[in-house]
């Protein structure tokens, strides 16, 4: 009843709580709900890259290639034949979609960073951006940056 209580509360003063949790489902072999907690003991990266404004920053987080390897998704040596037509749908809490072919974030195929970042400039992201970040690096434009990330889905084309 509370809860029910606090969100009549919340709701009618115009906020909004953001996701707590990251969402890594579709075609892996371990489905994961991801917690700050859990990132932080993931291995971590800074990049510097500039947003839609042209305004550098520096945002850290988990490469994203880490999070798909925790999940089981395939990569390396297994991404060949029919895994080549699997793609990563990242969605935002606000219904907001991309898509990301498998071999775009893969290591072994390419060198561009992708980021789950948690902060920005050495703070945690502000409201309307996070919790977690999508920041794909040197993307000559930054429609594919999606903020409050809420999941991962990996799907397949058939």
């Amino acid at each position: 009843m509370k809860k029910i209580l606090l969100s009549v509360i919340l709701l009618a003063a115009g906020i909004t709580l953001r996701a707590q949790t990251l969402t890594v489902n579709g075609l892996v072999n371990k489905p994961l709900q991801l917690t700050a907690a859990d990132l932080s003991k993931m291995p971590q990266q800074t990049i510097t890259a500039a947003d839609k404004d042209g305004k550098t920053h520096q945002y850290s987080g988990v490469p994203l290639f880490e999070i798909l390897k925790a999940a089981g998704v395939p990569s390396g040596k297994e991404l060949h034949g029919n895994n080549l037509a699997k793609y990563l749908l990242a969605q935002a809490s606000d219904g907001y979609k991309v898509v990301f072919a498998l071999p775009e974030i893969d290591t072994t195929f390419n060198n561009r960073v992708f980021l789950l970042t948690t902060l920005m400039d050495g703070k945690p992201l502000p409201a309307g951006q996070g919790p977690y970040r999508l920041v794909v690096k040197d993307e000559k434009r930054p429609a594919r940056w999606i903020r409050e990330l809420t999941t991962l889905t990996i799907g397949e084309i058939k």
